[in-house]
């Protein structure tokens, strides 16, 4: 900074000199040394002033802007990591209630599976007693029907055979004892089946 003060005073030395050895005013005005002085003053005090806005002014309100900015970078990534986990979260319990409703639901499946083989197996067990009772009862009514008619039989077999003997061979025989006969043989006919 020193060195610039020294460089100013120095051109401000040398211009008021110059200014005083020609008192001429012909040509350009820019190119008159006269004025450079107050030019070079003014340039001094210009820049000056615009370094002291520029480093009190203006690159504060850069910085914090930059460290703003610098800050809100930062919590969006805290804040982006924070919701990655929290979704990593969810989905991860997501997983797990899907898991678990589908380990629900198996066996869910396999309860009304054993429970329906249960009601199958009792139902089946139900018309199996249910015919083999039907089965027993039409058995007996068959064995009911089979005496009722084999007696019929042995009794129209004596009548007939007594009408048969009587027809072929003219003999009289007796009523009662023919009957017996005719049963005994009868029964064991049928008995032999």
């Amino acid at each position: 900074m020193s060195y610039f003060i020294k460089l100013f005073f120095y051109f401000t030395l040398m211009s008021s000199s110059i200014v005083h050895a020609s008192d001429t005013k012909a040509g350009l005005p820019q190119l008159d040394l006269s004025t450079y002085p107050s030019l070079m003053f003014w340039a001094v005090i210009s820049l000056i002033i615009g370094y002291f806005l520029m480093s009190f002014l203006v690159t504060p309100n850069i910085k914090s802007i930059l460290n703003l900015r610098e800050t809100n970078i930062q919590n969006d990534l805290v804040k982006a990591k924070a919701s990655t986990q929290e979704n990593e979260k969810i989905k991860q319990e997501i997983i797990d209630h899907q898991k678990d409703i589908k380990f629900r639901s198996q066996k869910l499946i396999n309860e009304a599976l054993s429970d329906s083989k249960l009601s199958i197996e009792k139902t089946e067990h139900d018309i199996a007693k249910k015919i083999n009772s039907k089965i027993s009862k039409a058995d007996k009514n068959i064995q009911e029907l089979q005496k009722d008619i084999i007696s019929d039989i042995v009794n129209s077999a004596d009548e007939i055979i007594i009408e048969i003997v009587k027809k072929f061979t003219n003999i009289n025989h007796d009523k009662a004892n023919l009957k017996q006969v005719v049963k005994a043989a009868s029964k064991n006919i049928l008995t032999e089946k």
